[in-house]
């Protein structure tokens, strides 16, 4: 699933990409160590234990525009000064190595 800056007219992320981006984390990056995790040693290196979403929405457009996720504290933005869809930079982020998070 992508979100597309052009589908939406802006870099900010969709209700569907916020519902696919929980799906991810619920599957492979959950504070608990998700079962898959447990099985390849490559998916435990990507694993970020996310514990809190904190998500800001705009009400205006109802698109989520920037998003925390704790306890690591990694926070994504799609306001000033961002060339990259919010949705892209966190599944960048989702999919890179744990050395990637604070």
């Amino acid at each position: 699933m992508t979100d597309k800056p052009e589908e939406r007219g802006n870099l900010a992320m969709t209700r569907e990409g916020f519902e696919g981006l929980m799906n991810q984390i619920a599957n492979f990056h959950h504070f608990y160590g998700p079962k898959p995790i447990y099985d390849s040693p490559e998916a435990r290196s990507r694993c970020k234990y996310i514990k809190y979403v904190r998500p800001n929405w705009d009400m205006r457009d109802g698109r989520c525009f920037s998003i925390r996720f704790d306890p690591c504290g990694k926070e994504f933005n799609s306001g000033y000064g961002e060339t990259v869809p919010l949705y892209d930079q966190i599944m960048e982020w989702l999919n890179s190595s744990r050395e990637n998070t604070p």
